[in-house]
């Protein structure tokens, strides 16, 4: 019989509490304790030097396992949490670098393009200068995505020129970083698939009526289905890139003019909703016993 460990959970600020849930159920069934702390709740000690987390008199650093769920808004405390558990030896399936590239829309798709992962073609600017020179190139419709932007918001598709103008200028007003993106007809549907270190569970989402993008949060739906090799590997692939054990790859199949399938990552989500709605704690569970098995394993390793 495995030996039983303590988990650490980290939230964001406006966290899900149906997921936190969950999360917990499923850890207390593997592990002897689960914490769950939201991010901004936890207070960063420097003792002779060095650095520790504490929430109210817990040391965080004393458990044996971390899973970070901190959104886009909490970016630079979890930043600095992550670095500390980073240098800790608490696991965790998600580090810093790993937060840091894919809470940057167009750098999560330059750092898989560097590794040879298919993607859509992608850009960055903060004038509406730059941004009309790479539209020109990319050609109508585009995708717009705010550098910012998570769970659907602040993605927009452009149609023609004139629709561009008034995005563009409303942008510039907030002073808002843009990363253009060339559309790729697949539908109001994408794959997602969820890495647990080399497994990888898949679902197919449909957004809602009327809306273009496969979007949960905004009515859509979603159905598990059997991901193919091309996509594991993809899938895998991409978690890796980014520094990842576990994270939710995001990908779209197309057509090509040859009438072949053609499959690519559009995004990497750092804390993957686990559509419970949909399918259950399936995705929860898969998350849990994956940390536990790897903290359960380095301890074989120890003995």
């Amino acid at each position: 019989m495995s030996e039983k460990k303590r988990l650490l959970i980290i939230g964001s600020r406006r966290y899900k509490k149906k997921t936190v849930k969950s999360l917990i159920a499923e850890g207390e069934k593997l592990f002897d304790s689960v914490l769950f702390v939201p991010v901004h709740k936890i207070r960063i000690v420097e003792e002779k030097g060095e650095n520790k987390l504490f929430y109210k008199d817990i040391d965080l650093l004393k458990f044996d396992a971390c899973y970070p769920r901190t959104g886009a808004k909490d970016f630079f405390l979890a930043e600095a949490v992550l670095k500390i558990i980073d240098d800790s030896e608490m696991y965790s399936p998600v580090t810093l670098e790993s937060y840091q590239y894919s809470n940057h829309k167009y750098y999560t798709v330059k750092k898989l393009a560097e590794a040879g992962i298919p993607t859509l073609d992608a850009s960055l600017s903060v004038s509406a200068e730059a941004s009309s020179s790479v539209i020109k190139k990319f050609g109508f419709p585009v995708v717009l995505k705010l550098i910012s932007g998570f769970a659907g918001k602040g993605v927009m598709l452009v149609k023609d020129k004139k629709q561009l103008a008034s995005i563009l200028d409303t942008l510039h007003l907030f002073e808002e970083y843009v990363s253009a993106q060339k559309y790729a007809a697949a539908g109001n549907t994408d794959i997602r698939c969820y890495v647990l270190g080399e497994e990888v569970i898949a679902a197919k989402r449909t957004g809602a009526k009327g809306d273009w993008r496969a979007n949960m949060s905004r009515g859509g739906s979603v159905k598990p289905i059997k991901a193919t090799p091309r996509m594991k590997k993809l899938a895998v692939e991409a978690a890796r890139a980014l520094k990842f054990d576990i994270c939710a790859v995001d990908m779209i199949e197309t057509r090509k003019a040859n009438g072949k399938k053609r499959v690519a990552v559009i995004e990497v989500n750092f804390q993957p909703g686990p559509f419970q709605k949909f399918l259950g704690n399936k995705i929860t569970k898969a998350m849990v016993e994956f940390i536990h098995e790897k903290v359960a394993g380095k301890s074989e390793k120890n003995q």
